[in-house]
């Protein structure tokens, strides 16, 4: 353990010596992040909202762990707010190297980048200022699976609900963005963000087992300036495995074993389907030709035979439209091996086979995942149309006309296609009748 710790601090040392950190930068990306509400619905129905908030910046990027510095000692005693921490910085009044002397009441400035915590200052720059982007964040937010994290049995101090963790894949190693739960407020907040010294210690216990997962369903973002949605996204692929219970869910399992894709589209089955009777005409062509050549090939060998046998092969022959007694029109069989042709026959009728017999399972099973589709769009929309229950054939006939998978339609933008096709499917149904 003091040979793990020791290479643990030369590492530290090695990452803080090539760093050049600029703190404002750093808030500038945080600040792209500030006024966006997060709205995750994850497998099991499990609603998770949180937003990034100016005072949030202090903890997130552990410069609480600095006690010895000025403006993290204001903090601590409550004579400067976290908010105003990170608007200071902003302005370019603390940075890692200076302090604005005027929002300073310690007789002895002591600036971030004198701090006596040398140790926790190089854990910081390297591992989490390094690291800190809003595109690094924004990756985060969308990886999957999330840790649906218990404390109890992991050695951490960090009090977190949610973690979302994303591998690194140069220090591989995860970087980690830990969501926090206040329940005296009953709200979600980002905790804390930093890469992790040792890989997978948030993902697995003390005792080695998993921590829990929590598969995203969807995801909404937010404006809170102007309450409108500024990103929607469905991960079709876990919605779909949310309904394994579904008895439509046979479609998906047994397609499986042609198409390798946890999230098979009727659309593409549809398509699969049709190259397949077009490729099935050409075999059954080509199979027809190698059964008439074989059989030919089989009949002129028994012109060498006496009697019966032989006269039979002749009448045969003249079946094909072939006079045994000319040369010119036997000539085209003389150089075909017999043996080849019956074995590119035989190729080709388990190739026939074998394409019949996908054929017939695609088209048992396209009904069932078109009905498997219709009940993961109702899965995935209805939560957030909760004010009216969908249809099926109205759904259906989105799924048809729109290619909702490709373009996940805002929840408001679903509702007017919705009601659009549901009108459509009333009248056709009244005509019908």
């Amino acid at each position: 353990m003091a040979k793990e710790n020791k290479y643990l601090q030369y590492a530290k040392s090695r990452e803080n010596r090539k760093i050049d950190i600029d703190l404002q930068q750093i808030a500038l990306e945080y600040q792209k992040l500030l006024h966006k509400k997060f709205c995750y619905l994850f497998q099991g129905n499990t609603k998770v909202e949180f937003q990034f908030k100016m005072e949030s910046f202090y903890h997130l990027l552990g410069l609480h762990k600095l006690s010895d510095v000025s403006v993290v000692k204001m903090i601590e005693n409550y004579r400067m707010k976290k908010d105003d921490f990170f608007k200071y910085i902003l302005e370019g009044k603390i940075a890692l190297d200076r302090t604005d002397e005027s929002i300073v009441d310690d007789e002895h400035l002591v600036n971030i980048c004198d701090t006596k915590r040398v140790s926790d200052f190089g854990e910081i720059k390297a591992h989490r200022f390094a690291y800190f982007s809003e595109k690094n964040v924004l990756e985060l937010l969308l990886s999957d699976p999330v840790i649906d994290f218990e404390n109890s049995g992991c050695d951490s101090v960090i009090e977190a609900d949610k973690i979302f963790f994303k591998l690194h894949r140069d220090k591989v190693r995860n970087l980690n963005l830990f969501i926090g739960f206040d329940q005296e407020k009953g709200n979600y907040f980002a905790s804390t963000f930093f890469l992790e010294m040792v890989r997978d210690k948030y993902r697995l216990k003390e005792n080695g087992d998993a921590q829990p997962v929590l598969y995203i369903l969807s995801r909404l973002v937010v404006n809170t300036m102007n309450n409108r949605i500024e990103d929607f996204v469905i991960k079709w692929e876990n919605v779909r495995k949310e309904l394994s219970f579904s008895p439509y869910y046979r479609a998906q399992s047994r397609l499986h074993t042609w198409i390798s894709n946890r999230h098979i589209k009727s659309s593409g089955v549809g398509q699969e389907i049709e190259i397949q009777r077009k490729l099935l005409i050409a075999y059954r062509g080509q199979l027809e030709e190698l059964q008439r050549q074989y059989s030919i090939l089989n009949l002129i060998g028994s012109l060498r035979n006496e009697g019966e046998q032989r006269e039979q092969a002749i009448l045969e022959l003249m079946d094909y439209g072939i006079d045994s007694d000319s040369e010119e029109e036997l000539a085209p069989y003389s150089q075909m091996d017999m043996k080849c042709i019956g074995s590119d026959k035989n190729r080709i009728e388990g190739k026939t086979a074998s394409l019949e017999n996908k054929l017939k399972k695609f088209e048992q099973f396209l009904p069932e995942l078109k009905l498997l589709e219709i009940e993961e769009v109702i899965y995935a929309y209805q939560p957030y149309l909760s004010n009216m229950k969908l249809d099926q054939k109205a759904v259906s006939k989105m799924i048809e006309e729109y290619d909702i998978y490709a373009n996940a339609l805002l929840p408001a933008d679903f509702r007017k296609v919705y009601y659009g096709r549901k009108a459509y499917a009333e009248a056709a149904a009244t005509i019908n009748e």
